[in-house]
């Protein structure tokens, strides 16, 4: 293996949900423009490229978004998707913007900072002044973090068909993990399980 192929591999799989930060730690400029070129090199259906990003980290605004979800990350990323100039209508935004997160989430990892993907959030919208027509995909918290990745891989070979699909085959049950609910306001989201992470 290549040392750019194990340098690859490594940030993949040292990619984790980090859900504690050294708050006082900014994350520093460059590093949030690097995530941002990053997620702008992912795939886009058409190279339409939607996606819009609101990056949050004067301590006003991230005290706003620790109060609604209870992260407690020193700056974050809400990736939205601008949908008016395709030609068509329908949900390839979310793939393309998901593509996005993504390669910050790697980039994240391959710079020393941790990061967590939190599901759309609507209530945002206000206090972001989102306007309506424009489509929330996630917010996604950096920082640093006093914990050492774990890094490996989860291949799962039951996850695995060759060929075809095997629709006799059983999956054994995942093994559930309680989290707990992360408050966001008067909402109430389901802790994600062990393999979403």
């Amino acid at each position: 293996m290549s040392d750019k192929e194990k340098y690859t591999f490594e940030a993949i799989f040292s990619r984790r949900s980090i859900r504690s930060f050294i708050e006082d730690k900014p994350v520093e400029k460059w590093k949030i423009i690097k995530l941002l070129e990053a997620a702008m090199a992912a795939p886009s259906a058409g190279n339409t490229q939607p996606w819009e990003f609101i990056v949050v980290s004067e301590k006003e605004s991230v005290n706003k978004l620790r109060e609604t979800t209870g992260i407690n990350a020193p700056m974050a990323i809400i990736t939205c998707a601008n949908t008016a100039a395709l030609q068509w209508k329908n949900d390839d935004w979310k793939i393309d913007c998901s593509a996005a997160v993504e390669n910050m989430l790697i980039a994240a990892a391959t710079m020393g900072l941790g990061s967590l993907w939190v599901g759309y959030c609507d209530i945002l919208r206000d206090t972001f002044e989102i306007p309506d027509n424009i489509h929330i995909l996630n917010i996604t918290f950096f920082g640093y973090t006093d914990k050492a990745p774990e890094i490996g891989t989860r291949y799962a070979e039951d996850a695995v068909f060759w060929e075809k699909y095997d629709p006799n085959r059983i999956r054994p049950e995942k093994k559930k993990v309680e989290y707990g609910p992360i408050k966001l306001n008067d909402l109430s989201v389901n802790p994600p399980a062990p393999w979403e992470d």
